[in-house]
């Protein structure tokens, strides 16, 4: 489901194409995201596409290699719509942007390249893309999870291209065999080393990283409590979803819920308390 948030941001930031790039276990995301209109892309020039990897005939694979070979192997797909920039997320991080403030300062920097970017603790640096910047905020160097990083400042894996430019790199990514086929490590520093106009983005908000067991849990618990750090209910930047057919939730006579988010279909006898009752698992009691 973490497609379906960026589509939410998507939608509540005026893109009205979006191409969603699938692999592993997919089967139920495609089901699920296909449908522009729960995420508002249902208009006449809008919409959401699945784009899974296509088999390559010289190498007998169907994956995509790195992030950049996903970009790749959909360039036929970029193209169809001629964009003048494309912008690049990734799947599994928890935040709200406007992705059209990111966009206005990929223009006013006349950048090849923008990537948002922020601030995080120093001991958690070497997880993280890295880079330095000078006093207008145009990145100067980068470096992938470094062991020793100059500065705190982490790329979030979002980026905007302006897409002449990124094609171009990407079509000379693709013919080299020793590239690993990945942003990080490929093409942003080759950008750089071309000299090519790369700005950072600063964000300032909510943001996680879901990529464990842990942090999906630690995020999900950020959504409960009367001022919850990720807002669920905020009607000015909605988080979109599938409208689920199933019967409203039930509480029985010795239902208790104290702090808990509870969607249809769920039945409750016992007492629930800082938890997330929802149709995948419908009595699971987290811990605080």
């Amino acid at each position: 489901e973490m497609c379906i948030r960026d589509s939410s941001n998507c939608a509540n930031s005026g893109i009205d194409v979006v191409g969603v790039l699938t692999q592993y276990e997919s089967v139920l995301l495609n089901s699920y995201v296909a449908a522009g209109g729960r995420w508002g892309l249902d208009a006449k020039d809008s919409g959401v596409y699945v784009l899974p990897p296509r088999e390559k005939a010289d190498a007998g694979l169907d994956v995509y290699r790195g992030t950049a070979d996903a970009i790749s192997q959909n360039i036929d797909f970029i193209d169809s719509q001629n964009p003048e920039y494309l912008l690049i997320l990734s799947g599994d991080h928890i935040y709200k942007m406007d992705y059209s403030e990111m966009l206005r300062r990929h223009k006013e920097s006349d950048a090849a390249c923008t990537i948002s970017v922020m601030e995080v603790p120093w001991e958690e640096a070497s997880r993280f893309g890295i880079m330095s910047v000078d006093g207008e905020d145009m990145i100067t160097e980068f470096a992938e999870k470094p062991r020793q990083p100059k500065s705190n400042l982490a790329s979030m894996g979002i980026y905007v291209f302006s897409w002449k430019a990124l094609r171009r790199y990407l079509t000379e990514d693709e013919a080299d065999p020793g590239s690993e086929n990945d942003f990080g490590k490929n093409i942003i520093p080759k950008m750089l080393a071309d000299g090519q106009r790369m700005a950072a983005f600063r964000f300032q908000g909510y943001w996680k990283d879901v990529g464990t067991i842990a942090s999906f849990h630690e995020t999900s618990m950020d959504l409960l409590g009367n001022n919850p750090e990720f807002d669920l209910f905020d009607k000015h930047f909605p988080i979109m979803s599938n409208i689920t057919t199933r019967p409203p939730h039930y509480i029985g006579p010795d239902g208790r819920l104290d702090d808990c988010l509870v969607s249809n279909g769920c039945k409750i006898y016992g007492t629930a308390r800082h938890s997330i009752l929802s149709v995948s698992y419908t009595h699971l009691t987290l811990p605080t």
